[in-house]
């Protein structure tokens, strides 16, 4: 009997040897291939990428305003955040006047930031947790692809972010 990996090794009829690996017309069927789903996958990574970036600088801008928040709840009197641009460094000044913030958040160059009245918008907190002054959104964007991110703090002090252009 004649072991079934044996016929592998066994020349071809004409003498010659077997042949093994791909032809050049099955690696251009590949190729090709390949290229059509990289060309179609490519516009949907990017849009993944640019909506992970600007969620993930609503995700610092919230936390800063938790921060404010919260110093202002533990040290009983208001404590302020300010916002200017997604581009420029942020932070949590320190309510008592000291050199150092509470938080520093680094700049996103990434991606775009307005705000409702096209300046800074600064949103205070008072010692019961709640906004005692500022009014105002902040939308990011990355307007290439599409991505649009609304930030806003309801008078009871809860920020919130929500998808889309802020109206």
């Amino acid at each position: 009997m004649v072991h079934p990996s044996a016929s592998a090794t066994r020349p071809s009829p004409d003498g010659s040897r077997p042949q093994h690996g791909l032809t050049l017309v099955e690696l251009a069927i590949v190729l090709a291939l390949v290229a059509i789903f990289a060309s179609l996958a490519g516009p949907s990574f990017r849009q993944l990428v640019a909506r992970q970036r600007v969620h993930s600088v609503a995700s610092a801008i919230t936390e800063s305003l938790w921060v404010a928040r919260a110093e202002a709840l533990k040290r009983n009197r208001d404590v302020g955040f300010v916002f200017v641009d997604a581009a420029t460094d942020w932070s949590v000044p320190d309510p008592d006047g000291g050199a150092t913030p509470l938080l520093t958040q680094t700049a996103q160059r990434s991606v775009s930031s307005a705000t409702e009245g096209g300046a800074a918008v600064q949103f205070t907190f008072n010692a019961y947790g709640r906004l005692s002054s500022g009014t105002g959104w902040i939308e990011l964007s990355d307007a290439g692809a599409g991505v649009y991110r609304c930030l806003t703090v309801a008078t009871t002090g809860r920020a919130t972010s929500t998808e889309g252009k802020c109206a």
